[in-house]
């Protein structure tokens, strides 16, 4: 059977430009996913900018709502996301 993310084809947030603004369209995984993503205070629909990317498969910083997170690449390719203009 096929991923879900093979029906949404919108980039992941590790694939997203650099100093780009994005909104987070969906969060693939379970609930414990979602649930570590809620206690970071990032869910569907926030508008979200990557403001470094680390060398070499390395974490990101995204700034949501004034707040800076680091979020490993793992975790980052289970957000999908859509560039906003």
């Amino acid at each position: 059977m096929s991923d879900s993310a093979d029906f949404y084809p919108s980039p992941n947030l590790y694939e997203a430009d650099h100093q780009t603004t994005f909104e987070i369209r969906l969060i693939l995984g379970g609930w414990k996913v979602r649930r570590s993503f809620h206690k970071m205070g990032i869910q569907a629909g926030d508008q979200v900018r990557v403001v470094c990317r680390a060398p070499f498969g390395g974490p990101l910083v995204i700034e949501n709502r004034g707040t800076r997170v680091a979020i490993s690449k793992q975790l980052a390719e289970l957000i999908k996301v859509e560039a906003l203009p």
